[in-house]
């Protein structure tokens, strides 16, 4: 089989060149060179070529697996080519049987479909009922009397119920992106304190678990500080220290009074001997004088040498040193005697002074109050380390255990305040600005499933954009979020102690128009008047 392609503005039907025989004329079957659904093309001798518009009938037989299909058509001649001598021909008024024939065989063959023959006869001899193209000049007596359009109605209430929906998706569209804002990136978020410790120490023991909730001034945790309890050590070293000190000077000043009594005795005997010492030394001088005076008038005479007289001299001078010694030595006991009561001079050195020790004795006395004082203040710090709860609230984590070493200010615990509940939202610096200061917005918490209203109390369009580690609940994404919107619930303290810190927030804000333009056209159609009004009058919250 030969496909001949033509060029599209010349091609209205395949051409083939299976077999196809054509009667001409009453002449033996001939085979047409190529044929289509239009027309077909034969060889005839020169001596028989029709002329162009030459009208005839010619029958044409289509073999197909052993079966000859015959049919009849009315064709004129179109072209004549002598020197090839062929002669095309084209169909006029082809009849739709004949038609449908040559469509099936064209198409299929040329697609590789053909099927059986008993498919084929199927496919081409389907029965047509003949039906009359003059219209009828009534139409009731073959109309029901009664018809009810049940499929009509239901495609139509389908349709009508399908639109309802597209339209009222689309109008829930554009009121949920134009005049709302829908905001996930939200928390609920509560005032949190962390505690820190106060020195470097040991943790003794704690009070509470997570998750507890303590009161304002319950103690969580006690803290064993060792510098304290070396100092405290010290002290109380030193304290024992100065009571034996004490003890010793007890009784160091009892056995010194026993001794003074003695140490009385000897000095009053001492005296008693230096006056005798005294008389016995001036009755020598007066020997001496008496002495000195005969020799002075010896000599004068003659009778004694000058060496008598001065041996008689010297010994009146050496009469008198003794007397003038044993003056100072009485004078001397005497007043040891006076002072014997309270001190005992060994006549080297005081060994004995009661006044002195009675001194020591007052300032080991000191000595020890300053140290009892001291362990007291000690004490009183030690007792100081303990950490209690600020407030009313829920411990929410523990970074240390019992018994650990803690260096000061490393953190310890976590605590929640209870009964200060907000909402933290967090938007980008567009979203900020749709938003204004005492505006109502609803609050779901997907966690709880429930739906809460709450009303913006701060805006803080700067503080996570200078310092993003400002908040225990930073939001973090690709549009950066610096901004921070704070809502209170508007809802009582026995509904709010179920709700706590870090559960997800979905808010929805009414969204307010930074466009003058948009904001007329919300006016006009009548949303949000209330709002609008609020642009220019709310402005004495914080931001």
């Amino acid at each position: 089989m030969k496909i001949i392609r033509e060029r599209p503005c010349q091609r209205r039907y395949h051409r083939l060149t299976a077999p196809l025989h054509v009667i001409f004329e009453g002449q033996v079957a001939i085979v047409a060179t190529d044929w289509s659904v239009g027309g077909l093309g034969l060889e005839i001798k020169e001596s028989h070529l029709p002329k162009v518009g030459f009208e005839t009938t010619v029958g044409v037989i289509l073999s197909f697996q052993g079966y000859d299909i015959s049919f009849n058509a009315d064709v004129i001649v179109v072209r004549v080519d002598k020197d090839s001598a062929l002669a095309g021909f084209q169909f006029v008024a082809l009849e739709e049987r004949s038609r449908d024939l040559l469509n099936y065989f064209s198409s299929d063959l040329i697609r590789g479909r053909m099927g059986t023959f008993e498919d084929s006869i199927c496919r081409i001899d389907v029965p047509v009922t003949p039906i009359s193209t003059q219209p009828t000049t009534s139409h009731i007596s073959e109309t029901p009397v009664r018809r009810l359009p049940l499929k009509t109605i239901f495609m139509a209430t389908f349709y009508i119920l399908a639109g309802i929906l597209v339209f009222s998706y689309v109008a829930i569209l554009i009121y949920s992106n134009f005049m709302r804002l829908e905001v996930s990136s939200s928390v609920v978020s509560t005032p949190l304190q962390t505690l820190r410790m106060p020195v470097d120490g040991v943790i003794k023991h704690i009070n509470f678990e997570v998750g507890t909730h303590v009161k304002a001034g319950d103690e969580i945790l006690r803290i064993n500080d060792l510098k304290l309890e070396s100092q405290i050590n010290g002290a109380k070293i030193r304290i024992e220290t100065a009571q034996k000190a004490i003890w010793r000077m007890k009784q160091k000043h009892k056995i010194d009074v026993e001794r003074m009594k003695l140490y009385r005795i000897v000095n009053r005997t001492d005296k008693n001997i230096a006056e005798a010492r005294l008389s016995a030394k001036r009755e020598a001088l007066n020997a001496a004088d008496a002495h000195f005076i005969r020799m002075t008038k010896l000599k004068e005479n003659g009778i004694v040498t000058t060496a008598q007289y001065e041996a008689a001299r010297k010994s009146q001078m050496q009469a008198a040193a003794a007397v003038r010694e044993a003056e100072f030595i009485l004078e001397k006991n005497a007043a040891m005697d006076v002072a014997s009561a309270r001190r005992h001079y060994n006549h080297k050195e005081f060994t004995t002074d009661l006044d002195m020790l009675a001194l020591d004795l007052e300032m080991a006395y000191s000595t020890l109050e300053m140290e009892v004082t001291k362990l007291e203040q000690l004490d009183k710090i030690k007792a100081r380390l303990v950490l209690r709860a600020p407030f009313d609230g829920r411990i929410v984590n523990l970074y240390q255990t019992a018994y650990s070493n803690v260096a000061r200010n490393a953190p310890l615990l976590l605590l929640e305040k209870d009964n200060d509940i907000s909402i933290t939202a967090f938007l980008n610096q567009k979203e900020v600005l749709e938003i204004g200061l005492h505006d109502t917005a609803k609050i779901f918490i997907p966690a709880l499933n429930i739906h809460l209203p709450a009303t913006v109390v701060k805006i803080d369009r700067s503080s996570l954009f200078l310092n993003k580690s400002n908040t225990h609940y930073t939001w973090h994404d690709k549009k950066d979020r610096t901004a921070a919107v704070i809502l209170s619930l508007q809802i009582d303290a026995q509904s709010i102690s179920h709700i706590h810190a870090g559960l997800p927030v979905v808010v929805i804000f009414d969204r307010r128009e930074t466009s003058d333009i948009w904001s007329k056209i919300k006016g006009i159609v009548g949303y949000s008047a209330k709002a609008n009004g609020q642009v220019t009058g709310g402005g004495d919250g914080e931001i």
